[in-house]
């Protein structure tokens, strides 16, 4: 049963959060059970009982698939990443949008996807959302941004005057283009990880998930069409003639790129490394973990050996705030 994995959970928490604490890169005066009530709306003990009794969560609306990982050979020649020497590794998918409301209408831009890849003896999860620009670079403007959205219009406006990322985040989300699938956007891992290169080195690095039929807006002509619940069944529907892909790249930093800020986007010109093909087919959606993933969490910080973790506050506060969350909707 999931609640009896609740202890150990908790000792990985206590694990995971020792950097927030310890590392001036990361000190917050915010705890991590304080950031989960700024993004779930729970500010006081009330709204956090009544929260919990409904299992509140962020993602709410949401859905679990699977499919296959191929990993590209080619990645051998210039990391050290043994994970990445199977040749097909299955994954469990979860597609969501953002924020607590289950019923919120799929017509907006923003889209999520997460995945859980486990392999022979070791996994690789992925946290990662279409838009390429966080809105805040430490955790007390993470409280700040969650917080004042909450309060609608009159706190979007304080943070457009007064939070650049926020701003630059609210500017970005603004020319999004609402898709008519799942399948026909750009992921991207917004935090930054250290790769292990052939002689060695750690080599700072993102995650981007390009979409093999490439990124396709949906008119508004379109979307009127549609009910406010289509994405579930159009890629549920989509795979069972064809599965849906990306390629996953690594995007390597240079020097003068800022390692521990997601609010930054770096250049295009990056170099690329294609790590290999992520394969949505259904294959494995009436398996129990499929169906129940959405109990779970995908731990961004459950990696494999060649992988590390950057310094990156937002980063090192996921692992632990997911924890927190599950602790209470269960």
């Amino acid at each position: 049963m999931l609640l009896n994995k609740i202890p150990l959970l908790i000792k990985a928490s206590l694990i995971i959060s020792l950097p927030l604490i310890t590392s001036p890169a990361t000190a917050s005066e915010k705890t991590i059970a304080e950031l989960v009530d700024a993004v779930n709306g729970t500010p006081d003990t009330v709204s956090r009982d009544a929260g919990k009794k409904v299992k509140l969560r962020n993602h709410a609306k949401g859905f679990c698939t699977s499919g296959v990982f191929k990993p590209n050979p080619a990645i051998n020649d210039t990391l050290t990443i043994p994970f990445l020497n199977q040749a097909e590794i299955d994954i469990i998918a979860r597609f969501s949008l953002g924020g607590t409301n289950a019923h919120a209408t799929d017509k907006t831009a923003g889209r999520f996807m997460s995945l859980k890849i486990d392999g022979d003896k070791e996994s690789l999860n992925f946290v990662t959302s279409n838009a390429e620009v966080f809105f805040a670079s430490n955790l007390d403007d993470f409280f700040t941004f969650q917080t004042k959205v909450k309060q609608g219009p009159e706190g979007k406006q304080w943070l457009i005057d007064n939070k650049p990322h926020a701003k630059a985040f609210f500017d970005y989300v603004k020319q999004l283009t609402p898709t008519a699938s799942y399948a026909n956007n750009r992921y991207f891992g917004v935090n930054s990880f250290l790769f292990t290169s052939k002689d060695g080195q750690s080599i700072p690095g993102r995650w981007i998930f390009e979409p093999v039929e490439g990124v396709i807006g949906a008119s508004t002509t379109q979307l009127a069409k549609l009910s406010d619940d289509f994405l579930q069944d159009e890629l549920t529907n989509r795979v069972e003639n064809k599965p849906a892909k990306w390629d996953l790249f690594i995007q390597l930093a240079e020097a003068e790129d800022k390692i521990n800020d997601p609010t930054i986007v770096w250049p295009q010109s990056r170099q690329r490394l294609l790590v290999g093909q992520v394969i949505i087919n259904g294959s494995n959606d009436s398996a129990n973990a499929t169906q129940d993933c959405a109990k779970g969490i995908f731990n961004p910080l459950l990696l494999p050996k060649g992988i590390a973790p950057s310094n990156d506050p937002i980063l090192n506060a996921r692992t632990p705030a997911y924890i927190e969350s599950f602790i209470r909707r269960n």
